[in-house]
């Protein structure tokens, strides 16, 4: 075989080489970029509101925003459900403090596990979700301040 013929099929052979390569180079993006997620899938949502009062009476008022005089006044709060969501849950409140963006305050959370009965139910920041007990916040250490607070429920199923 000449040396000629020779040259030829390395040049063949690393052309193969190299096309095989960047195939299958391109056959891994390809697999990364069609890679595909879809949305969330939300099962047996429970929906509502949370609310604030002075009072900390059935009757109220209870209100989505409130504003005090002062850090010696009382506050409350409690979720007012709009779901008929049926079952227990378990409800972590914790109270959050404006600093340029809302921050948890340390300290600042009460649980509550109660057993939901459908839509228009109250439960309060207590151990149980009844009144008696419910968390006054103007007491909460880190929260002693003039500022901008508010309370966050995640409501999570159990069971």
């Amino acid at each position: 075989m000449s040396e000629r013929k020779r040259s030829q099929k390395g040049f063949v052979a690393v052309t193969l080489i190299t096309v095989l390569a960047i195939a299958l180079v391109l056959v891994a993006y390809a697999t990364l970029l069609s890679t595909f997620t879809g949305g969330e899938v939300v099962v047996g949502t429970v929906a509502g509101q949370v609310w604030y009062s002075t009072s900390n009476t059935t009757g109220g008022p209870w209100t989505a925003t409130l504003n005090t005089s002062g850090t010696s006044v009382s506050w409350y709060s409690m979720v007012n459900l709009t779901s008929a969501y049926t079952g227990q849950v378990q409800i972590t409140w914790q109270l959050q403090r404006m600093d340029g963006t809302w921050g948890n305050v340390s300290g600042a959370q009460v649980i509550t596990t109660d057993e939901l009965t459908g839509s228009g139910q109250e439960v309060w920041a207590s151990s149980n979700g009844d009144i008696a007990g419910n968390r006054d916040w103007s007491q909460t250490p880190g929260a002693t301040t003039d500022g901008q607070y508010r309370v966050k429920a995640y409501i999570e199923t159990i069971g």
